[in-house]
């Protein structure tokens, strides 16, 4: 009955107004790192970023300015030192995980046997899709699996004090 009363090619300017103002695109300015994009749905912002040769994307979140600041200071000091730090991710990734990429390997029916995968194989197959920083210095870096884990993505968490707390599969 409600439906009924209510005239639906009606427009109420007020709400038109707050409609368009909440689809405009939100941006953050970083001297360092460039502008990102608000992701609304997610409250993240993104900017595409090359990191050791690969386009991937960079995240932080919708925080107050001090958190943002704390958040961009991890980036930087990550995009600083890529060489160093690709490596060092890469590496800790595939001592976690490498045992685990066997034992998928030996489980995958469908493929001819293989050489016994070492650690430079798996560094060199998985390749970088996102990086998430955050205040304190922690971040997260997710990885495309290289079809090590069937299309699963790879997930390293650390801080840049040097200190990596977690590598896992995901997805």
């Amino acid at each position: 009955m409600l439906v009924s009363l209510i005239d639906t090619d009606s427009k109420d300017q007020a709400l038109q107004e707050i409609l368009e103002q909440a689809q405009k695109p939100v941006f953050y300015h970083d001297d360092t790192l460039g502008t990102f994009e608000l992701v609304k749905g997610l409250d993240l912002f993104e900017k595409t970023i090359q990191w050791s040769n690969e386009e991937c994307l960079l995240y932080f979140n919708l925080e107050e300015d001090e958190k943002i600041n704390d958040s961009l200071r991890t980036a930087n000091q990550l995009m600083q030192e890529q060489a160093k730090w690709d490596s060092s991710i890469k590496s800790f990734a595939a001592n976690q995980l490498i045992d685990l990429a066997k034992d998928w390997q030996e489980q995958d029916e469908s493929a001819e046997k293989q050489e016994e995968l070492t650690l430079n194989q798996f560094m060199s197959r998985i390749s970088l899709e996102s990086l998430h920083v955050y205040p304190e210095g922690e971040f997260e870096v997710y990885y495309h699996d290289g079809d090590l884990f069937w299309g699963h993505v790879i997930i390293v968490a650390g801080n840049i004090n040097g200190t990596f707390h977690d590598a896992h599969i995901a997805g």
